[in-house]
């Protein structure tokens, strides 16, 4: 397979990627010619990467009360500039930590256990802004609201499980097509053994596909063998680990030195979560989610 076949997506991994159903795709791109497309060997539309970012715009400026036929021929820089002038020209407003309406309005809907009004929240708010933003601004704010409704007793296990679940769903559905088309090396995610949380692997795996390297997701609960057994099997070059404030830091320590030391220096090993060391010998710790994709990108470029 080609580089440039590998760069491009399906027009479903396209809708997964973007929250825009499949047949209006094809409406806009029928009607007034965006997104691009060409056509692979067995006639099916194939998009560039690109694609994401500008049906993304196109969807935020189609909110602000606009109509489709007036973005037609419109660049992303276009979009841009059209979506500053739109929200007043606060282009942050859509993530700006003083606006709670819509942490209320997801805590509501966990609340109810409606999946359904939770999941449309969720795709409303990734099509304001950057995959990275969308991490740092919604995600992260509402897991730590989320954890302090367990600890005052207003959320209970259910409700916990069920928005860890939805979450889950939603970023998965948002790596894996992007990872499937990347053209750079892979990189394997996992926990150690004894930790169990995976929603900071999902995160991190959009971090990862979104500077184009390809995902293996082991999931949690890893012993170090198995790790150094899943490397020699995919070849990856480089292995992330998610450590949360449950682990115990020195017992993380020893982990990563026994897992520096099976793999030798040939495989580089990240770290982050709010339970990595400060230090490991051999390893790099990132600190945020957008390290993560500048330390991945950057070392394509």
């Amino acid at each position: 397979m080609s580089d440039e076949e590998e760069a491009t997506l399906n027009i479903g991994a396209l809708s997964v990627a973007t929250g825009v159903p499949v047949e209006t795709i094809r409406t806009w791109e029928r009607r007034y010619g965006f997104p691009q497309s060409s056509r692979n060997d067995a006639g099916h539309r194939i998009y560039e990467l690109a694609a994401i970012e500008h049906l993304r715009l196109i969807t935020s400026i189609l909110d602000q009360g606009y109509r489709p036929s007036q973005l037609a021929g419109c660049s992303c820089e276009e979009l841009e500039a059209l979506l500053v002038k739109s929200t007043g020209g606060d282009q942050h407003r859509a993530f700006s930590e003083d606006c709670g309406v819509w942490l209320q309005c997801w805590s509501e809907a966990v609340s109810d256990l409606d999946r359904q009004r939770f999941e449309r929240q969720l795709r409303a708010e990734y099509g304001q802004m950057s995959a990275l933003n969308f991490l740092d601004h919604r995600l992260s704010p509402f897991l730590t609201e989320l954890g302090h409704e367990w600890a005052a007793g207003n959320f209970g296990v259910v409700h916990e499980h069920f928005a860890s679940e939805c979450i889950r769903d939603f970023l998965a559905a948002l790596w894996r097509p992007l990872s499937a088309t990347a053209r750079g090396a892979t990189v394997i995610l996992t926990t150690f053994s004894g930790e169990e949380h995976c929603l900071g692997l999902h995160m991190a795996s959009l971090a990862v596909s979104m500077a184009e390297r390809r995902v293996v997701f082991l999931g949690t609960n890893m012993p170090v063998d198995e790790i150094v057994s899943a490397v020699a099997k995919t070849g990856a070059a480089t292995v992330a680990l998610s450590i949360s404030t449950n682990v115990d830091e020195e017992r993380a320590r020893s982990c990563l030195t026994q897992l520096r030391e099976s793999l030798g220096s040939s495989v580089e090993i990240l770290v982050g979560g709010g339970g990595a060391p400060d230090e490991a010998p051999g390893t790099a710790v990132i600190p945020s989610l957008k390290g993560l994709y500048d330390y991945l990108a950057g070392d394509q470029a």
